[in-house]
């Protein structure tokens, strides 16, 4: 059986940062991830911004709000997509991410940790807790095996942990989860693409709205500039069912994808026919995943509240800071955000990653104890860096302290 220090189970963002963290630690880890390559939702699903990376008062210079890995991976991104600066959009700052460099980025990092082991395509379908610490059963190309570790983060953003071993760590899902939303890139786009244009398209998509010409669904969509010119991504917010979307039914998951996939070739085929600036503009490329808001959290020893947040209340315990104004998306007419009371970052305490019955547990990312209201702005992912990061370290401190 494989022995592992830590494994962290999920690698997006957060896991990303927990499995760099406690390597670097020296911890023996493993990384294991469902998907076919590294970046969770900032690579499968083409999340193609990182939010929650920089201090929220935009009346000064920009700065980063968490330091170590967050930044790291900001500046990487920086430099090899030529930006000198992220972009300021309204009362936030944002930096363009590009989803294949992140996905690629994710995996150098990794490969440079010699005690660090990633493994893909690996579906986790067991856990048991054991004397020493936890033991998961894993199946990977048709084939099942378990492995073994002393301190196990879950960053898999539905907290499969809690679901496998105990229910009752799960928080009580809310009455209508967060929207998902479907992404593509159009490439060969030409025009200016500044605020104007942006204004003048929502104003044609509307028409084409009342006028039958695409589906009410296309009135949520948001174009985003690429770090490369003449590429936009494309984003469609979905209804999903409403109070019956469940990202973890694989049926109602898949028809959700295809719809959106839909929604988006129909708006390509119109952009094509009516617009100048898309009428060189090849199919859109189709990101393989969903882009999921809202999953499953765990109930930890602190539950991190949305009051919490706008108070931008300090913990003694903090690990992390979030500094992303609560983005809540539930219906149609986009998201609603909740800004913080005043321009400082809120804490995240340790409290928020783990729980006293569950020691050598660990949890970060989009399924740390945060209730629905603060998950709407500790979800993104330069704030998953910082959990993650942080995970990384309690795990790793742990195991150092195991006998």
């Amino acid at each position: 059986m494989t022995q592992a220090d830590v494994i962290v189970a999920g690698g997006g963002s957060a896991g990303i940062a927990a499995a760099l963290t406690a390597a670097r630690a020296g911890a023996h880890t493993l990384l294991i991830e469902r998907g076919n390559r590294p970046g969770g939702m900032g690579s499968l699903a083409r999340v193609h911004t990182f939010c929650g990376l920089f201090h929220p008062d935009v009346s000064r210079p920009w700065a980063w709000l968490n330091p170590g890995i967050p930044e790291e991976i900001g500046r990487h991104m920086m430099e090899r997509t030529g930006q000198t600066a992220p972009d300021l959009m309204g009362r936030v700052y944002v930096l363009r991410q590009s989803p294949e460099l992140f996905a690629s980025l994710a995996a150098e990092l990794c490969a440079r940790e010699s005690s660090l082991n990633c493994h893909h395509g690996v579906a986790w379908t067991g856990l048991l807790r054991t004397e020493t610490g936890w033991e998961l059963d894993l199946e990977e190309a048709g084939k099942r095996r378990r492995v073994a570790c002393r301190a196990l983060i879950d960053t898999t953003g539905d907290a499969t942990g809690a679901r496998l071993m105990n229910p009752a760590w799960l928080q009580p899902r809310p009455a209508r989860l967060y929207r998902p939303a479907c992404i593509a890139s159009l490439t060969s786009v030409g025009g200016r693409r500044d605020d104007s244009w942006h204004l003048s398209m929502a104003a044609m998509l509307a028409h084409a709205v009342r006028q039958g010409e695409l589906p009410n669904a296309a009135l949520g969509t948001a174009f985003r500039n690429a770090t490369v010119n003449a590429e936009m991504f494309v984003t469609v917010d979905l209804d999903a069912g409403g109070t019956a979307w469940d990202p973890l039914d694989a049926q109602h998951h898949a028809a959700v994808l295809q719809e959106g996939r839909a929604i988006i070739q129909s708006l390509w085929q119109w952009l094509r026919a009516n617009h100048p600036d898309f009428a060189d503009c090849p199919p859109p490329s189709h990101a393989e995943e969903l882009g999921v808001r809202e999953g499953s959290c765990y109930s930890g020893d602190h539950l991190l509240g949305g009051d919490d947040l706008a108070s931008c209340r300090r913990f003694p315990d903090e690990v992390a800071l979030a500094g992303w104004p609560m983005e809540k998306r539930e219906d149609a007419r986009g998201p609603k955000f909740r800004y913080f009371d005043r321009p400082e970052p809120a804490g995240i305490p340790a409290g928020c990653l783990r729980r006293q019955d569950a020691p050598g547990l660990f949890f970060a990312g989009r399924c740390l104890s945060a209730d629905h209201e603060a998950l709407a702005s500790v979800r993104v992912m330069g704030t998953c860096l910082a959990t993650g990061q942080a995970a990384g370290r309690m795990a790793s401190a742990w195991v150092a302290q195991s006998p």
